[in-house]
């Protein structure tokens, strides 16, 4: 007798986050374990909210989650500039977390409040809920991939961090379990 075993589908996720460039934002999340697909583009939320570059990561929920994703964000961004990021100034390159559920909305609340009291400042990256996305031209998907050099020079120009904050042991342990993520 033979005992057939199908392999589970991965769960799919999906988050959006803009954080300055979204040269930038792409290469945060590009080659991460879990990460499928990162898309560059543009997003607003409703005709009050102005339209911000952002990424649409798209993430295999079973090998990390949303909030995995947002220790990621956090460490990249300058949370108390409301105006840009680093070089990159304007409501263009403002900083926001799109929400596409409760659950994101719940988890992007979260960290916001306890990265506004562990500095003592007020966080100024907003939450706001997923609207319609514009995919950008090909030419800025995979910027850093595809032009190392001028995205390095770019970024060591504009001041964005190089990854020094970012400590992948913050992404083990003390996360829920994936199916609440």
């Amino acid at each position: 007798m033979y005992l057939l075993l199908l392999a589970l589908p991965a769960q799919a996720g999906q988050a959006v986050f803009a954080g300055g460039s979204f040269w930038v934002m792409d290469a945060l999340f590009a080659g991460r374990p879990g990460i499928q697909v990162i898309e560059a583009g543009w997003m607003k939320s409703g005709s009050q909210h102005q339209r911000r570059q952002v990424v649409r990561v798209h993430y295999d929920d079973n090998r990390l989650g949303y909030g995995d994703l947002l220790t990621l964000y956090w460490a990249a961004v300058d949370a108390f500039d409301e105006g840009g990021q680093f070089c990159d100034r304007g409501s263009e390159f403002s900083p926001a977390l799109y929400v596409q559920s409760s659950l994101q909305q719940k988890w992007a609340q979260q960290s916001r409040s306890r990265l506004a009291l562990a500095s003592g400042r007020e966080v100024r990256v907003r939450i706001l809920p997923a609207g319609a996305f514009t995919l950008a031209l090909p030419r800025h998907q995979q910027y850093a991939r595809q032009h190392p050099l001028l995205y390095a020079a770019y970024r060591r120009a504009c001041g964005y961090p190089a990854g020094e904050r970012l400590n992948p042991a913050e992404l083990a342990g003390g996360l829920p379990p994936a199916s609440v993520r």
